[in-house]
């Protein structure tokens, strides 16, 4: 495996590896990289995708909820895991993922444009890019707009539930929900909070949308997805057939190249100035993916977009996209939570943060890994 050569220059740090996978802790000195202001604590992740697989889970397996990404990597009995997707913190919607989240199945999709990882489960090598998601869909076989995915439906909207969201809609009585299944409307209600069939969806429709009273019992409706590349712009079906989808902002590094300019992603200017810990994801030129962590603690003041960008240059990742922080940040390795977690509003440290959804790295098996150690 390749080994992070300038790790000799860092104030302290310990590595733990098996064949497939490494694990390293250091400490950096403020004076180390000419672009990081204070020291940091880092925690590093590099494995071999052709030994290990890595695939996104839901917490609690379902659309809702919260749970820790140690108790996922247990479940699942993973060697390692990181936090993944942005998401929804307290109320009704606790754990809903706010960004892209694919998993066979679509969680949700994000309207803005923002960084994405995107893989398959035969062929692990990650794609990274901006992506534009949309929804298209046909009632009557006339195209119709749809506002958004799995998430709640405000004044005006037309929002689309899927099994992967909920048992039901949770939404409110202003508006009506369309009961879908086999292609078919089969029931039309004005109460709110319907439930979602389990082989079909539901369409709920603001009662200020133009469209509200429009639909029938008995029509035909349907709907597909699609994720378009805005960096590299190739066919959407590239994308659209990937298993696999992780949404993050932003993206730092793409083809090599450095990403100077965020405000494609539409993020806020302190998210990207401000020092937090961070959750980042890459993939080094030979195909290894590569995790990181960064605490913030104590001496240590977590990265700004801009430092953590430079770093995982620095680590000679080739695409690289930054996951949800903060609180939400979390690695672990051999059943240890490996870093400390500081809650960003509050200051003070505390266990690791529940997630809506979790990065694992599974061991593909045995008999390959030994043959691999023989060689």
């Amino acid at each position: 495996m390749r080994r992070v050569c300038f790790l000799i220059f860092f104030s302290s740090f310990s590595l733990f590896a098996q064949e497939g996978i490494k694990y390293v802790y250091f400490e950096i000195p403020s004076s180390y990289f000419a672009f990081i202001k204070k020291p940091h604590s880092v925690h590093v992740i590099e494995v071999d995708p052709s030994l290990f697989e890595i695939k996104p889970v839901k917490a609690l397996d379902q659309g809702l909820g919260t749970e820790t990404v140690l108790s996922i990597n247990n479940r699942h009995h993973a060697t390692a895991a990181i936090n993944g997707s942005f998401f929804t913190i307290g109320g009704p919607f606790d754990g809903l993922s706010k960004g892209v989240l694919k998993i066979h199945n679509w969680y949700s999709c994000d309207p803005n444009q923002r960084g994405c990882i995107g893989w398959s489960f035969q062929d692990q090598a990650p794609k990274f890019d901006r992506l534009e998601v949309a929804i298209q869909a046909l009632y009557k076989q006339t195209p119709i707009i749809i506002n958004g995915l799995n998430r709640p439906r405000k004044s005006g909207e037309m929002i689309l539930f899927t099994p992967s969201f909920h048992k039901t809609t949770l939404t409110n009585s202003k508006g009506e929900e369309i009961t879908i299944s086999k292609g078919t409307i089969q029931e039309i209600s004005k109460r709110g909070n319907s439930k979602i069939p389990e082989e079909g969806y539901v369409l709920s429709v603001s009662e200020k949308h133009p469209l509200f009273g429009s639909f029938k019992v008995g029509s035909s409706f349907s709907f597909s997805i699609h994720s378009a590349s805005l960096i590299e712009n190739p066919s959407s079906i590239e994308w659209d057939s990937l298993e696999y989808m992780v949404g993050g902002a932003p993206l730092l590094l793409h083809q090599g190249v450095k990403i100077i300019n965020f405000s494609a992603e539409r993020t806020l200017d302190s998210f990207l100035t401000h020092r937090y810990a961070r959750t980042a994801i890459g993939v080094l030129s030979n195909g290894n993916w590569i995790f990181v962590v960064v605490e913030k603690k104590d001496l240590f003041d977590g990265m700004t977009i801009y430092e953590l960008r430079d770093f995982m240059a620095e680590l000679g990742c080739v695409h690289a996209l930054n996951l949800d922080g903060g609180g939400s940040s979390t690695m672990v390795y051999e059943g240890m939570v490996k870093n400390i977690s500081r809650d960003e509003m509050e200051g003070f440290q505390k266990s690791p943060r529940p997630v809506s959804d979790a990065i694992l790295i599974i061991a593909k098996n045995s008999e390959k890994i030994e043959a691999s150690q023989n060689r």
